[in-house]
């Protein structure tokens, strides 16, 4: 939906103000699984549309390849593969990689990662 349906005039403390619009509560949906959002509840926005958290954790966020899980705020990439800094462990001290370790992370034989000062 759009926001306001002209056949459905607002009332007062009836509507949702969101995205420089007013909508009324039962308009007010996920475009993408066109689930009720309630005005308290955090949303985002996908080409100017509102998203519910759970469609954009399902269907818009990268996933850690270790886990499966989404991935929120900084993640480790290589080639087409995300991880979450604590899914993956140096080979060589199996410590896990921490938020602000990318300068200090090598990737050794395509795939095991490593801290850059661990030797092996």
């Amino acid at each position: 939906s759009s926001g306001i349906n002209a056949e459905w005039p607002l009332r007062p403390g009836a509507w949702v103000v969101a995205l420089s619009k007013h909508w009324h509560h039962d308009c007010f949906q996920c475009s993408h699984c066109s689930r009720k959002i309630d005005s308290k509840e955090k949303f985002l926005t996908n080409l100017g549309k509102p998203i519910c958290m759970g469609c954009n954790n399902d269907h818009f966020r990268s996933k850690c390849t270790v886990c499966g899980k989404p991935i929120a705020g900084t993640s480790l990439v290589y080639k087409e593969s995300s991880f979450h800094h604590a899914c993956v462990n140096c080979y060589v001290c199996d410590k896990a990689f921490e938020v602000g370790d990318h300068e200090n992370i090598r990737v050794v034989n395509g795939k095991d990662f490593k801290h850059a000062d661990c030797k092996k």
